[in-house]
């Protein structure tokens, strides 16, 4: 029975929200992203190819299939219209998602609300079957690269994890979960040594060449961006089960609990990012922004959110879009303040 908050979600909210920020800085229509031209920038670009790209996105996406799960599951224990809820919820969340387009044109809300609907088909059907069609589809989805479409398997997986309770027992998998870990440090030890090799630095003057070396380049490029396709859901189940290991111990948990206030206000602070980052950029840099120094910026952005967070989280029990969200999917003022 699915009744009060699994802090172990919130912390890998907030963990996912750290690398979403990195990735999406390239995509903001109000900044001009300075090309790297080597050095610092060149250094920081292969660690987003090889240790961010894609790799957030698919935890993120992950949460989502498992947030839906523990969402129909409390409507049906309090004897509500858990689909009627639950697509009031979708559309208000597209509304969000169009408004946060204009800002960020990559922004996955849209997505997640459309795609979302496809989650009631699959709520009915036995745990074991949606695990083999989650893993068939992850696996067809990656042959075809599509990265939109696997959206689909990670919510499907995440909805089976909720299904199998695993975050509520994590404590009798413990020995389970670090066989796990094991494996995939492995096999995500394998994926880097690839990426590294495999690594293509981004040349614009180059890939608009033409010719054999323009051919080359841009072969070379799609080739390694296949393979960051490929190797992200190894990569992310490493980054996750290494976090709910971490979080386990005492100290570790120390370490990670601010995350857990980021991760609450999930919504909040996935559309504060691309605000501040507005904020920031226009302010400061004049909308013209380096590769190292977005990263000044988010770790900026890091502080703030967290520390906001968790001041306003003292005072009451949702964020302030996760309030309006909230209201709006049971179509009443629900009370804000602790």
């Amino acid at each position: 029975m699915v009744q009060k908050r699994i802090e172990i979600l919130d912390i890998l909210r907030g963990f996912a929200l750290l690398g979403i920020i990195l990735v999406n800085v390239k995509g903001m229509t109000f900044m001009r992203l300075i090309i790297p031209n080597g050095g610092v920038d060149a250094w920081y670009d292969s660690f987003l190819s090889i240790f961010v790209e894609s790799k957030f996105f698919a935890i993120f996406s992950t949460l989502f299939g498992i947030g839906f799960y523990i969402f129909m599951e409390r409507a049906r224990q309090k004897s509500q219209n858990k689909f009627a809820l639950y697509i009031r919820r979708l559309v208000i969340l597209l509304v969000f998602g169009v408004f946060h387009t204009f800002l960020q044109p990559g922004e996955a809300l849209k997505i997640y609300a459309v795609v979302g609907l496809l989650l009631l088909l699959f709520y009915y059907l036995k745990k074991e079957i949606n695990l083999v069609i989650g893993l068939a589809l992850l696996i067809v989805m990656l042959i075809l690269d599509d990265k939109i479409l696997l959206v689909i398997p990670y919510f499907i997986l995440g909805l089976t994890l909720g299904q199998y309770g695993l975050f509520e027992k994590l404590k009798m998998y413990d020995h389970r979960l670090k066989q796990c870990w094991a494996i995939t440090s492995m096999l995500a030890l394998v994926s880097f040594i690839l990426l590294s090799i495999f690594y293509v630095y981004p040349n614009f003057k180059v890939a608009e060449t033409a010719g054999i070396v323009g051919e080359q380049y841009v072969q070379s490029k799609y080739l390694f961006d296949y393979i960051v396709t490929l190797t992200s859901p190894v990569i992310s189940l490493f980054y996750v089960l290494t976090i709910i290991i971490i979080a386990q111990t005492e100290i570790g948990h120390k370490l990670l609990s601010p995350l857990k206030y980021y991760g609450r206000l999930a919504l909040t602070n996935y559309i504060g990012q691309t605000l501040l980052m507005l904020v920031y950029t226009q302010l400061i840099f004049k909308g013209s922004v380096s590769l190292t120094h977005s990263l000044i910026m988010c770790l900026v952005i890091y502080v703030i959110q967290i520390a906001f967070s968790k001041v306003w989280l003292t005072y009451f029990t949702y964020g302030p879009l996760e309030y309006i969200w909230r209201c709006g999917t049971y179509m009443r003022v629900i009370k804000i303040k602790k």
